[in-house]
């Protein structure tokens, strides 16, 4: 298909060559299609990029969906969807393009990307804290207001824990204090038992 091959391409250029650097002519031309292909599909390269950062969200979501969620807890399902959030931003295709997009100081781009993500996760985050408030487990009175603070959690712990190549904290004591912060403040807002929130850096894959 086309399109995919078009988001494949492009993601392979982008961490090739950059972002900025990386123009519609350089993908529709290792693709072997017109411009004209390119635009049917996407109104821009900016288009492109949330595409690409799109597909992941919806295959996260997707994925934690096929997890036979009717066998396990509430908690464990929050647990999971903490965790594959938390991962998905930091960890593997989507977190590289992220730190090619910092090293070109694309701030507006990437918090553009950001709230497309929140956008996607925020039904399954509502239909399980809508469970866990139903069965008294998570206590939540505000529910759509609570995933903007926990996105702003999530946020500042990416800032906070982020790898070398961000420029930020690489100290692996501090960066546990850190997670445990967070572990905290979300278990907090989600209104759940203390203990019951677990963070941990996502092992890159190789």
């Amino acid at each position: 298909m086309r399109q995919a091959e078009l988001m494949d391409t492009a993601l392979e250029l982008f961490l090739s060559s950059g972002y900025e650097k990386t123009t519609v002519q350089d993908i529709v031309k290792k693709v072997s299609v017109a411009q004209g292909t390119f635009y049917y599909y996407f109104a821009s390269k900016d288009a492109l990029l949330e595409a690409i950062f799109a597909r992941y969200a919806k295959n996260m979501v997707t994925h934690i969906q096929s997890c036979h969620l009717d066998n396990v807890t509430v908690l464990e399902k929050l647990q999971l969807l903490i965790s594959h959030f938390y991962k998905l931003c930091y960890d593997g295709e989507p977190g590289l393009i992220a730190a090619v997009l910092y090293r070109e100081k694309q701030g507006e781009l990437i918090n553009k990307l950001w709230r497309q993500l929140q956008i996607i996760a925020a039904p399954l985050f509502r239909s399980i804290l809508e469970q866990g408030n139903q069965e008294g487990v998570t206590h939540v009175m505000h529910v759509d207001e609570t995933l903007a603070f926990f996105a702003g959690i999530i946020a500042a712990l990416l800032e906070a824990s982020s790898p070398a190549e961000f420029e930020h904290e690489s100290d692996p004591a501090i960066i546990k204090n850190k997670l445990e912060i967070a572990e905290k403040l979300i278990a907090t807002l989600f209104g759940t038992p203390p203990g019951s929130i677990h963070l941990e850096i996502p092992t890159v894959e190789e």
